[in-house]
Formats: C-alpha cells, structure tokens, sequence
C-alpha cells in the first residue's frame, strides 16, 4: 500500500517516542513465521515413534523369510552326469507331518538334498514339503535333489512302485532311487530301476547297504547301467575306505548314513577325544567336525534330525577345512566297527 502524502503533512508533529528502524508490519510478520515453525516442529515431534514398534509395518528392513542366507551346499557329479550335493537331510524314523516340517526347514537353511524311502513311509511328507517351498518360490524343482528306495517288499513289483512314489512325492521324476539291501530277486529289481532310467521318471540309480567290493561286483555283473551311488552305515569308527577306494574307480559315489554312528552311539563319536579337540580349535560342534571329515574324506553324507536348531548346525560347516594330518588323526580312529547289520 503506497503511503499517502499530502502539503499538510510537513505540519504534523514529529513522534515524541523512542526511534524505531523498521515497519511494524516487518515484525508482525516475522512473529507469524516463528508461531508456523514452532508448529511444524509440535506437529513433527507429537508423530515421531518412540520405538521400532510404532514403526508402520512395511518401514523396518527385515530378511525376506522366503530367503536362505545360506548357500546351498557343494555338488560332486555323479557318474550319471547330474550333480549332487554333498549334503543332505534325512528322513528315517520322521513321520509325514515331522518329514514335511523337517524338509521345509532344511530347505529353507540351505539344503538341496532329501533322502527318504519308501520304507520310511513318509514320501509323502517329503512332497508336500517339497512342492510348499515351490510353490513359495524358495526352490524350483530343478534345485532340489530327491533320493528315495524300493523297499524289499515292493521288489517282486519293483517298476509299479516307482509311480507310486513318483505321487506321493509330487514329483515327475526322482533324482536318485536305490534299492533298499540286498534280497531274493536282486537282478529283476535292479532291471526295474534301469528300465525307469529308459521311461525318464529316475535320473540316477543305486544301491544302498552293499558293503563289500565283492557284493558290488555282482551288481555290475548284471547292471546295464552303473550304479551312481552306494549308500551304506559310514562314521568315524567304521570307515569302509576300501568300499570308497574301490567304489572311485567307475566314479560310483559312496554316501553315509548314521554319520554320527547312530541313536545310541552319538555319545561315543561327539566325546572322543580327536574331535574334542577339534572342536576347541575351530569352534566347532563334534558334529560339525565329524561332517566336515566325511565330506573332505569324499563321502556324501546325510545326517538326518527333527530339530530346527540341529537342521541348521548340521549345514553350518563350509566355512572351514580340515588339514591333511587332522584328516588322517581322524582316519586313524576307525576300529571298523559297525552298529547295524542290514
């Protein structure tokens, strides 16, 4: 607003008070920005968490729990030419509801491994495990390795059970399938399992509980098809390295279960003194020690449990390695004892 002037104000009296040097408009003004200041800051503060809860929920960074932090564990390629992992879950004793919570866990630590049976009757707790982390996009079915086994009974009708674990896993394929142990018709099993190999619903075949050179030289006197994988009783005190040396020349891969000597016998294993004293050096459990010498010996190995905490140790054992002389302490405690006789 333009300040009106006019003759008679050179007649109007000076103000008498003190001298001010700007407009009292300027200071309304600047009260008026201080009181809006004030109140954004009031505002900002009254709308501030106290705490991480008052957060909204997509706010916080959290872990995709659909996610492993884990790797998965290493392969070793099978004379099939698929690959394998060196480590895996197992499933004997597991019901279907515990095989299924079981499998998904591992899976969801790192595991790419499953070993079941049909014996164990719990394939379809695998499956359902199996197509949960699918269907979750944790996996697709290509990273994940199945073995399972015909079991004795199912021998006569080796072929027919295949299709019946090919359902209950879910599954257009099985990965690995082994027969169980030896028996009475050996022969026409194995030519079964050969003849899925043809048919594209198994990828790999094997035996399990063969121990001997000798017993796995009646399989390939017959066997079309080399078995890929022996599956037999292996822990520090029963060591079977001729098995594994032998096994190595047709690149037939030897894989271990009961690796902590079995229910009953974990004591013995987890308190000897070799891997005691391994465990104080690397910071280990005695389990975790006793795996990592079955895989750096060249077994497969597949410690089975039900326990998420036990699940995600037994995985936990690629972030060191043995020397050369711990290895061979650790060799020198086989007393080639046994604890099964399957």
């Amino acid at each position: 607003m333009e300040e009106n002037i006019n003759s008679n104000d050179s007649l109007a009296p000076r103000p008498t008070g003190p001298h001010i040097s700007f407009p009292i408009t300027s200071l309304i003004i600047g009260i008026v920005v201080a009181v809006v200041i004030v109140t954004i800051i009031i505002v900002n503060l009254a709308h501030t968490p106290t705490n991480t809860n008052q957060l909204p929920q997509e706010s916080p960074i959290m872990p995709n729990p659909t996610t492993s932090n884990t790797a998965p564990a290493p392969t070793t390629k099978l004379n099939s030419g698929y690959e394998m992992p060196v480590l895996g879950l197992g499933t004997w004793t597991l019901d279907n509801e515990t095989a299924e919570n079981s499998v998904y866990t591992a899976i969801k630590v790192g595991y790419r491994l499953i070993d079941a049976a049909q014996y164990y009757g719990n394939e379809a707790g695998v499956g359902k495990a199996m197509k949960r982390a699918i269907d979750e996009g944790l996996i697709a079915r290509k990273d994940i390795f199945i073995t399972t086994k015909v079991m004795p009974s199912n021998y006569s009708r080796a072929y027919a059970s295949i299709d019946e674990s090919l359902a209950k896993l879910q599954t257009d394929y099985i990965d690995l399938l082994l027969i169980h142990q030896p028996g009475t018709n050996n022969r026409a099993t194995y030519k079964a399992l050969e003849q899925g190999v043809k048919d594209g619903k198994i990828r790999s075949i094997g035996i399990s509980n063969y121990y001997t050179p000798n017993e796995l030289n009646e399989v390939l006197s017959f066997a079309t098809i080399t078995p890929a994988l022996v599956q037999n009783e292996n822990h520090i005190f029963y060591q079977n390295t001729e098995l594994l040396e032998y096994a190595a020349k047709d690149n037939i891969k030897i894989e271990s279960w009961y690796p902590f000597g079995g229910r009953g016998h974990t004591e013995e294993s987890f308190t000897n003194e070799t891997i005691v004293a391994l465990t104080e050096k690397y910071h280990k459990t005695p389990a975790q020690i006793i795996l990592r010498w079955q895989i750096q010996a060249g077994y497969i190995v597949i410690p089975g449990s039900s326990n998420p905490d036990h699940i995600a140790e037994n995985f936990d054992i690629f972030d060191f390695e043995l020397t050369s002389t711990e290895m061979n302490d650790i060799a020198a405690i086989n007393k080639n004892q046994r604890y099964e006789n399957w």
